[in-house]
């Protein structure tokens, strides 16, 4: 497992056999022959999920890459780091909302094929992709599967991180339980 970009950490396809909707960090720099490999294979609506702050901090390539649709939708609610371990379905909970269906109905309309990204991929980018494969109708498990893979590809980074004191290790590295919350408000919404 691994991305597949050697520029970013956590690239991948959500769908099996399919490149219609590519999860991702924010690609900062891509390479040459990394963005000629999105244009063959159409993949050339880009969703930023970061705020605007963070766009201005960090921007993408994509951002003014020649043949890219780029769209800055920030994912709204959830937007702190939670505290503690407890607090993490909470916040993801606090992402879904009239943003957060616009951001959807956007990328599953376009007319390329998709890459969306937030900063590490994993948690704002983890919310979308529950979303995006719960109303495809995938199962709860290859949906989880999805979102733990994020930690797997994030490992060392996170692990970095959470030593640095910066923030809880168990805050930072995905459970089950935190996407698990999301899919069973979205069963209860469905209701």
């Amino acid at each position: 497992m691994s991305s597949i970009f050697d520029s970013t950490y956590n690239t991948r396809p959500i769908l099996p056999d399919s490149l219609r909707f590519i999860r991702s960090d924010a690609p900062y720099r891509l390479t040459e022959d990394e963005l000629g490999w999105l244009r063959y294979n159409d993949i050339t609506t880009v969703i930023d999920l970061r705020t605007e702050e963070e766009c201005r901090a960090c921007p993408s390539i994509l951002a003014g890459a020649e043949g890219f649709c780029y769209r800055n939708m920030p994912v709204t609610g959830g937007n702190a780091v939670p505290k503690t371990p407890e607090e993490v379905p909470g916040s993801y909970i606090a992402m879904l909302g009239e943003q957060m269906d616009k951001i959807i109905d956007t990328i599953m309309s376009a007319e390329t094929n998709v890459i969306y990204f937030c900063s590490a991929g994993k948690d704002r980018t983890g919310v979308v992709s529950a979303i995006l494969l719960y109303k495809l109708g995938y199962g709860t498990g290859y949906i989880i599967e999805d979102y733990l893979r994020s930690g797997e590809e994030l490992h060392d980074i996170l692990e970095a991180y959470g030593k640095s004191g910066a923030a809880d290790i168990n805050v930072i590295t995905p459970h089950a339980v935190n996407i698990t919350a999301v899919l069973d408000e979205l069963k209860k919404s469905a209701l």
